[in-house]
């Protein structure tokens, strides 16, 4: 099953109160499964901030109905701050 969720240029990704994210948690980002919900979401928000740049995303559902994020989801910078703090741990 798919879902659909707004993510900027910068990889951020919006959450569940409406408000970008840098950190990625997939049980805290607004998604949603249907497409034309998501896509009225982002008309809102480009309302409000005409520099506004972002896009509707799929992702598909895991098991327990948090989105499945995909590599090009998270930022190289994320990744590497992941990898350190499993390195150090």
């Amino acid at each position: 099953m798919k879902t659909y969720a707004l993510q900027t240029q910068n990889n951020d990704i919006l959450d569940k109160e409406f408000q970008w994210m840098s950190e990625i948690v997939a049980k805290h980002i607004f998604a949603t499964p249907h497409r034309d919900i998501a896509l009225n979401q982002l008309v809102e928000l480009n309302a409000k901030d005409a520099s506004l740049r972002a896009e509707v995303v799929e992702y598909e559902l895991g098991p327990n109905g948090v989105p499945l994020l995909s590599a090009d989801a998270i930022s190289k910078e994320q990744i590497a701050a992941n990898t350190d703090q499993s390195s150090a741990a």
